[in-house]
């Protein structure tokens, strides 16, 4: 069926009853190109019958918002971009995430949770400024349902016509916590369960009445989720609310939205319930392992950069009774389940919401706790606010474990770690380590242990095995007995390795385990060599420039070339394709240094 689909408009030829065949030749292809590709299949799979119904229903005209960006596969496919969805994460095939440049059915770029109803409002408000007829459709995550951007857009929304779909699978990325989803929980609970199935069994085993009784009272129920049922959740916000509706069920989804298409005369939430994974055996037993995985399959490394935050915090948490841990939905990829098994009073996942995480550290900090915060790169930068006013500038001890730094490969623009070590920084009282190592991210975090300040620890996946010492200043890793003409000074594990392969004779390299405060006495003895600074983060207010200020205001004739990201965001490819799209790999870097030689 799905070779008869190439565009909405082939979409909406079909009769409804072709719609289940759609739906499972979609999750063929999905199976099929995802697992050689990478990328987020669970999500993707309980997604299918809602996207297919969607479109069928709502005009081309119409904006779908997807929050987050990563369901939005199925959109792909049935967009025009089936054809090219192998290329999927891959350098100049399509983005994992909706992109405006892309298509002109991705009405946003959405990568971060919880940004859906905010974008949708403000589509349907400059829909009616500009007296336009477009319909708004914000299709929410229930673990967007903790992020606070939701709550202030639900705040804001009032008399604006729009519709909000609520897809409840129970879970984000690890399972859902907090106080919003205990609510969701209920409403499974007391409006969605089990008995459903048992009366459906129950009728249809009567002869001749059982199937129309069924229909009967199927068609009672639809008519009574479409009137009367209410839900105080969404009342606060004075929201009209539909639900509990099967989302893996194509036909009421139509239905409900057929209905509800041209009768939303205030913000209405349609409330399903989905099954991650569904269709794979798999990923319906395990989605979280199965909300991303590699192009060989589940990343099952037997050594990256979470596990030893996880080994390391669960061995001070049992030598010091005040140490905490704090993570914002995502447990086990920063490494704090077992963190979570051991030592559940002191660990904290307080959903997707990253500024509230580092604002309740301050107040842990506070207290006399010391908390460790781990939070990936792209998602920190969301409670910059949060790191300064409430952490930095009180001084207080608060270490950031900052995972997926630098360069992160097929998610693309959206989630690149490249701009922490230039938004921390210019923050006062903040200091900035950056491993090389796994033996120096252990040391580090063992050392942010005994600091009374903040602590950024900038770190990616995985890290070199070499063992080397962390004492708080730059490492030597390659000297030279000559006359040293240029100093390679190399942020992190990717670049430490590009500039050793990459030096020759005459050029020291140097392994720059603190980015902030710089290694001064080191800076001091550089006699009149040149430097060249190597960073995975873009070049304005990282470290190159911090090198170059200090040496400026020293008035040493130094010269220093910055290699960095320049001033753009960068797309998806393989980590490997990043450096070298950005010259930072081991050929060009080989070619400046010869460069810098020649002109010594």
């Amino acid at each position: 069926m799905l070779e008869l689909v190439n565009s909405i408009s082939d979409l909406k030829k079909l009769d409804v009853k072709q719609l289940p065949e759609l739906c499972a030749d979609i999750r063929s292809k999905l199976i099929e190109e995802v697992t050689l590709s990478g990328g987020h299949l669970a999500s993707n799979l309980g997604i299918v019958e809602l996207t297919v119904a969607l479109h069928y229903v709502f005009d081309e005209s119409d904006k779908i918002v997807w929050d987050v960006g990563h369901q939005s596969y199925v959109h792909k496919i049935l967009t025009g971009r089936g054809e090219n969805f192998s290329s999927l994460r891959q350098k100049n095939g399509l983005s994992g995430f909706p992109d405006c440049e892309e298509s002109r059915y991705d009405s946003f770029n959405t990568g971060h949770a919880g940004t859906a109803i905010s974008v949708g409002l403000g589509l349907a408000k400059s829909r009616d400024i500009l007296g336009e007829k477009y319909r708004v459709i914000s299709v929410v995550g229930d673990g967007s349902m903790t992020c606070g951007l939701t709550y202030e857009a639900l705040n804001n929304v009032q008399k604006t016509k729009m519709l909000v779909v609520l897809n409840d699978n129970n879970m984000s990325i690890s399972d859902n916590v907090g106080s919003a989803t205990l609510n969701m929980s209920k409403l499974r609970v007391g409006k969605y369960d089990k008995n459903k199935e048992n009366l459906k069994r129950a009728l249809l085993k009567i002869p001749l009445l059982g199937k129309p009784a069924y229909k009967f009272l199927r068609w009672c129920k639809r008519r009574a989720k479409l009137r009367y049922v209410r839900n105080s959740y969404f009342d606060m916000f004075d929201l009209k609310y539909v639900g509990i509706i099967d989302g893996n069920e194509i036909k009421d989804l139509i239905y409900y939205l057929t209905r509800i298409k041209n009768n939303v005369d205030k913000p209405t939430v349609l409330h399903i319930v989905t099954k991650k994974g569904k269709g794979y055996l798999p990923a319906e037993k395990d989605p979280e392992n199965y909300h991303s995985i590699s192009a060989s399959g589940i990343n099952n490394n037997s050594l990256e950069s979470s596990v030893i935050v996880g080994d390391v915090l669960c061995a001070l948490a049992a030598e010091h009774d005040n140490v905490a841990a704090i993570c914002a939905a995502m447990s086990k990829a920063t490494g704090l389940d077992e963190f979570k098994n051991k030592f559940s009073d002191r660990f904290f996942d307080v959903g997707i919401a990253e500024e509230h995480a580092v604002t309740f550290a301050g107040g842990l900090a506070k207290g006399g706790a010391k908390p460790f915060v781990a939070i990936y790169s792209t998602f920190l930068q969301r409670s910059y606010d949060s790191i300064l006013h409430d952490v930095a500038l009180q001084c207080l001890p608060v270490t950031f474990l900052i995972d997926r730094s630098g360069f992160v490969g097929a998610d693309g623009k959206t989630h690149q770690g490249l701009f922490d070590l230039s938004y921390l920084n210019n923050i006062p009282n903040m200091k900035i380590w950056t491993p090389s190592s796994y033996s120096e991210l252990s040391q580090m975090i063992h050392a942010g242990m005994h600091e009374n300040c903040p602590v950024a620890i900038r770190y990616s996946k995985t890290l070199s095995e070499t063992v080397r010492v962390f004492e708080g200043n730059w490492n030597i890793v390659k000297s030279t007995d000559d006359i040293c003409k240029i100093k390679v000074l190399a942020v992190g594990y990717k670049m430490l390795e590009t500039a050793l392969k990459a030096a020759g004779e005459f050029v020291e390299v140097v392994d720059v385990t603190t980015v902030k405060p710089l290694d001064y006495k080191y800076l001091n003895g550089v006699g009149s060599a040149k430097i060249l600074t190597l960073e995975e983060n873009v070049k304005s207010g990282g470290f190159g420039e911090s090198v170059a200020a200090y040496l400026a205001s020293c008035n040493r004739p130094n010269v220093v070339k910055v290699l960095a990201v320049e001033d753009e965001f960068v797309s998806h490819a393989t980590i490997d394709e990043q450096i070298s799209m950005c010259g930072m790999d081991t050929e060009n870097v080989a070619r400046i240094l010869s460069e810098m030689l020649a002109n010594c």
